[in-house]
């Protein structure tokens, strides 16, 4: 006979092999997140154009035991902090920017 487990949610016991609880339906076994290599591109892009998901995806990743998931959770949480400081650059460049021609086209405007 097999040990069995009990589930964390509801206490039922279940077998190890189980990859659901069959009577709350909780995941006994999640599924860890692929590291190919067209999945590492999607959470590079997803780290860099979406900053602050980034950070999640990333800490999913660091989450779990494979060393190669964790250097992509690594490299993303490290894109979405360069994508931030990047962006937040970019932001404050254009708002300064438009403060000062604001302000030139004021004093123009009182010279009139």
């Amino acid at each position: 006979m097999e040990n069995l487990v009990k589930c964390d949610k509801c206490h039922i016991e279940v077998r190890p092999s189980d990859y659901y609880c069959f009577n709350c339906g909780k995941n006994l076994k999640p599924k860890p997140p692929s590291t190919s290599l067209m999945q590492q591109l999607l959470v590079y892009l997803e780290s860099i154009f979406l900053p602050p998901y980034g950070i999640v995806i990333g800490i999913r990743y660091l989450r779990q035991k494979e060393n190669k998931s964790k250097i992509v959770g690594i490299i993303a949480v490290v894109l979405t902090i360069l994508s931030i400081i990047v962006f937040t650059n970019i932001t404050l460049n254009l708002i300064n920017n438009i403060n000062t021609q604001v302000n030139k086209q004021l004093q123009q405007f009182e010279a009139y």
